[in-house]
């Protein structure tokens, strides 16, 4: 008996099962709303030179085309609407720079944002994409490591520890004194992000049946859309950035009683040869379900197991022979799956970009900036469920290139219709972009590890992951520093051809995954051995990465 029958026999998706994803999939609100959080933290504001002698503490200061001559006049607002940067009071007033006087900051729209606070302007403008990569430096960190203890210590305690670190990393960025210290925490709730997301992911496609995989996949995608949504609305009601981070931790305060709510993996358990546990498990599940489960059927699963694994007996001396242990290097070493991988590392990294670019900053097309992300939000949650009945129908090859091509002609029209197009185009634009992004995401989720072969599968997946990481840096690059400096072409540029070079590369180098068998070594990838059939296991490692899914794999 293989465990899937086991989980079949109680029940693949009943009452039990439905409610445990449903609370594991509940942190996945939080996770999303940290790893966007910065959007209205660091939200632009419009700012001028404080000027000296005057104590001006309003934006609109009249008094000030007055008293400063046009001709001595280099900048008195932020660049994004004047070309000057530096102002002088008469012909031979004090100059007001700026590290001479600060600043004024209108809070006509955010009342305090950490940008006001540490006045991340003019020269100091990087620091606001710095404060974000540190975010996805954290979340790749944490993706390697938790990938690790997920499958060494269990996905409850790691599950458990990424709560108290998002808890930790909210309160301290609500608090924290100085913008470094800000960066640090920041990167705490990075860090934890795969240990919520990847492990609500694994839990709940553990606890269901073989044929119900993609449907728990599905709702933790969901959910990470709804956060998205909770989050724009949070923010538009509180609009000072400590308020919002204090909000967003004490909402996590709830998840600690997880511990005695969640109980580890039945799966997990059961490789751990932990049998009394997992069946303590299963039997309220299935007395939950109304199910029977048999006596004693850790007796099975023990005898199925033991047919395999990495050290078999041969069959013709009776000893123990070890598989070659495998790693990185293997995901270069052979032709076709290096054409795989480089293809694989070359999309991760557009698809994030797409994907975190739109998240992060959603007005940059046009339109206000808490509607546009709420609707960003909502918009998700139908791109999910259009993915989740297409992929089975017309192949994962044309969903991804469809959406990288998609994603990329709502950032050429934009760019030929000019500066002064409409609000309500530049919104369709941008949602159209934002669902096409997602849809893309989810579908490589589910593709990458049906390329790879079971030897490498875990390995090629978390490489990946952290590929991504790296468009998704770049992506806070542009949406917080370059686009200030040179304005919105410098996204819709290398977002456009970006995408079309990966739709065009998706089509001449990947394979079609749709209606195959997982293959399990790199022989029969190679075409040199034929496949065989055999249970895939389901590991945290092979399932990390950043953002939502809808089919086999989801992760963020």
């Amino acid at each position: 008996m293989k465990f899937d029958d086991l989980i079949t026999n109680i029940g693949e998706f009943g009452l039990y099962q439905k409610a445990q994803l449903f609370l594991v999939c509940l942190p996945a609100l939080i996770t999303s709303m940290n790893a966007l959080s910065w959007t209205f933290a660091g939200a632009d504001v419009k700012h001028r030179c404080r000027v000296n002698n005057f104590t001006d503490t309003d934006y609109s200061f009249v008094p000030l085309g007055v008293s400063i001559p046009r001709a001595n006049c280099e900048g008195v607002f932020n660049k994004s609407e004047c070309q000057f940067e530096k102002c002088s009071l008469g012909m031979d007033g004090p100059r007001c720079t700026e590290t001479g006087n600060g600043f004024v900051f209108d809070r006509s729209i955010v009342t305090y944002s950490a940008i006001e606070r540490w006045e991340f302007v003019c020269d100091r403008q990087y620091l606001k994409a710095m404060i974000q990569s540190s975010y996805y430096i954290g979340q790749m960190m944490g993706s390697l490591i938790f990938g690790f203890l997920g499958d060494r210590i269990g996905r409850k305690k790691v599950f458990f520890i990424a709560i108290v670190l998002q808890i930790i990393g909210s309160s301290g960025m609500a608090v924290a004194p100085f913008w470094q210290m800000y960066a640090v925490y920041r990167a705490c709730v990075g860090f934890a992000h795969p240990g919520i997301f990847v492990i609500a992911v694994i839990i709940g496609m553990e606890l269901v049946g073989p044929s119900k995989r993609k449907i728990a996949s599905l709702f933790t995608g969901v959910f990470f859309a709804v956060g998205q949504v909770l989050l724009g609305l949070l923010a538009f009601f509180i609009r000072n950035y400590q308020y919002l981070h204090a909000s967003i931790a004490a909402f996590a305060t709830i998840f600690l009683f997880y511990w005695w709510v969640v109980p580890e993996s039945p799966r997990w358990l059961v490789s751990q040869k932990r049998y009394v546990e997992a069946d303590q498990i299963l039997r309220n599940a299935a007395r939950i379900n109304k199910r029977e489960l048999p006596d004693k059927w850790w007796d099975d699963i023990e005898e199925e197991a033991s047919g395999g694994g990495e050290k078999r007996a041969d069959e013709g001396t009776g000893q123990k022979r070890t598989t070659r242990k495998h790693n990185y290097t293997d995901l270069l070493r052979t032709p076709k799956i290096r054409r795989i991988s480089f293809t694989a590392f070359f999309c991760w990294p557009v698809v994030s970009m797409l994907y975190y670019g739109m998240s992060m900053k959603t007005d940059f097309l046009g339109g206000d900036m808490y509607m546009t992300f709420i609707f960003g939000g909502l918009v998700e949650i139908p791109a999910l469920f259009l993915m989740y009945f297409l992929i089975d129908r017309i192949g994962r090859k044309p969903i991804i290139a469809g959406g990288f091509t998609i994603a990329a002609l709502c950032m050429i029209s934009n760019l030929l219709l000019g500066e002064k197009v409409n609000t309500m185009v530049a919104v369709a634009q941008f949602l159209t972009g934002k669902a096409s992004s997602t849809v893309t995401y989810a579908t490589l989720y589910t593709i990458t590890p049906e390329l790879f072969p079971t030897v490498i599968r875990n390995m090629a997946t978390s490489a990946c992951s952290v590929m991504a990481r790296f468009g998704a840096i770049l992506a806070s690059l542009l949406m917080f520093w370059l686009v200030d400096e040179f304005g919105k072409n410098v996204i819709i540029y290398p977002f456009a051809i970006l995408g079309i070079c990966a739709a065009a590369v998706v089509i001449i180098f990947l394979p079609e995954t749709t209606g195959k068998k997982f293959l399990e070594t790199i022989d029969e990838v190679e075409g040199w051995t034929k496949n065989h059939e055999e249970m895939q296991p389901l590991s945290s490692q092979s399932l990390q990465g950043t953002k939502s899914a809808s089919g086999e794999i989801k992760t963020e």
